[in-house]
């Protein structure tokens, strides 16, 4: 990934909340173009975007708090690149010396003829509240599965599929304009 000018593929992203003893599954696309442009797109079950053209990063819900008009919260892109799934994706989270290598083994992946090497890391140094990161990567060193898990007991697992490295992305999938009536936090 750290050699890829760019990086795009669907996700399945399933967040369990330890508190809440719940997992909440959403579906989508991934679009990540160096420097710092990303597009993370949720289709499903709630359509919500995060748009992030290297200088500021926008999170769009079309109908926030079931108010009927949407809400776009804006954030500088700093806070979005300290992230460790966005760290890990782009490559700018060289795996040697932000991580120790916990445990490493060979797994079965979804075929049980296809084998996928799993990879368990744990920050070397407070890195957001991440407590431990597990890889799953293919044979052409793909990142099929990462499951983040935070000091909460909380738990983010995110399956890639059908991705592309490298390819050209459009400027414009990193650009975001609010509809007109949604409300706009700057934070």
């Amino acid at each position: 990934y750290k050699q890829a000018a760019s990086v795009s593929a669907d996700f399945t992203q399933e967040v369990y909340q330890a508190s809440l003893a719940r997992t909440k599954t959403s579906k989508g696309s991934l679009k990540l173009s160096k420097p710092g442009m990303v597009r993370w797109e949720i289709a499903e079950p709630e359509a919500t975007v995060m748009v992030s053209d290297g200088r500021k990063v926008s999170y769009f819900t079309p109908d926030a708090r079931g108010k009927g008009k949407g809400q776009v919260i804006e954030r500088k892109a700093a806070e979005l690149e300290r992230q460790p799934i966005f760290r890990i994706l782009t490559g700018s989270a060289p795996l040697d010396k932000e991580f120790s290598i916990v445990k490493s083994e060979q797994v079965s992946g979804v075929l049980p003829e296809e084998k996928l090497f799993q990879v368990t890391l744990k920050p070397k140094a407070a890195m957001a509240d991440l407590s431990l990161a597990k890889m799953r990567v293919n044979s052409k060193y793909l990142i099929e599965e990462l499951i983040l898990e935070n000091l909460n007991g909380n738990t983010t697992k995110i399956t890639l599929q059908n991705q592309t490295l490298g390819a050209k992305l459009p400027g414009a999938l990193f650009q975001f304009k609010a509809p007109p009536g949604t409300e706009v936090v700057k934070n």
